[in-house]
């Protein structure tokens, strides 16, 4: 691991600084060699972390790794030692790259890298086949990452905030998805596929470049939430009529500003301004 003997307790020394460094309480991150190697949960959020040591890989006990708002610009290669981890949560840092042994972590479920400074994510995403909840939001992506493609078991996916200018037709075949997150971004159209996805709860197309939307929308079922303001409908696919789920349809910002006839039945809560 990293060059570090198995037998040296050089790793475990490098931690304890490191904690002492960053003055994380005792509560949080324990200066017992015994109970750092059984920790299953360690949440250091808003510590103002500017690093983390590759020593960090010896914990390979962990579940869960919460480093939510610190300011990481980098992970070490040995996160992809923590082969237990189930949750790694890393918004809101500073990060431009994660590494490629992120791969390794194939019992995650959830990994949120929101609000970060993130381009890009290595190929080796797509080993992640247990992932159900995505997150990618606030970040400087120009296109949805093919790797994704491969995570078929994902129930939530969340990139609003970025630079995406259209939607790759393996999105479609995503078919667990109940939410689905793209607002603010500069999305021009929305594809036919996007009917596919019938398991959809949640829809956010907020804050695009959107003129029309396709009729298949009405093949969403399930869809409890239509989040369409800021963009530059000045109609609506009749076959929204058929959303029966539909709690929320937000309208906000079109050039559309009522219902037509065919729709006016629709016990949506409709937002126009």
């Amino acid at each position: 691991m990293s060059g570090v003997q198995v037998n040296s307790d050089d790793w475990f020394a490098e931690l304890v600084v490191w904690a002492d460094d960053n003055e994380i309480d005792y509560t949080l991150f324990p200066r017992d060699k015994t109970q750092l190697l059984a920790l299953s949960e360690l949440s250091l959020i808003g510590c103002q972390l500017t690093e983390l040591p590759e020593s960090i890989g010896h914990l390979t006990q962990l579940s869960l790794l919460n480093l939510n708002k610190n300011q990481l610009t980098e992970l070490p290669d040995s996160i992809g030692n923590l082969q237990r981890l189930d949750k790694l949560y890393l918004m809101g840092n500073q990060l431009k790259a994660v590494p490629e042994s992120i791969g390794q972590l194939t019992q995650l479920t959830e990994l949120l890298l929101g609000r970060n400074q993130l381009s890009t994510v290595p190929d080796s995403i797509s080993n992640l086949t247990r992932l159900t909840v995505l997150s990618l939001w606030k970040n400087e992506f120009k296109e949805i990452p093919s790797s994704i493609a491969a995570l078929t078991q994902l129930s939530e996916l969340y990139l609003g905030w970025n630079q995406l200018t259209e939607i790759p037709v393996f999105v479609g075949e995503l078919k667990q998805l109940t939410e689905l997150s793209l607002g603010s971004n500069k999305l021009t159209e929305i594809p036919e596929f996007i009917g596919n996805l019938n398991k959809l709860t949640e829809l956010s197309l907020w804050q695009n470049q959107l003129k029309q939307l396709p009729e298949t929308l009405g093949n969403l079922s399930q869809l409890n939430q239509l989040m369409l303001s800021n963009n530059q409908l000045s109609q609506l696919p009749l076959s929204l009529a058929k959303l029966t789920q539909l709690e929320t349809l937000s309208l906000t910002d079109n050039l559309i500003k009522s219902l037509p006839q065919e729709l006016s039945h629709m016990q949506a809560i409709t937002e126009f301004e």
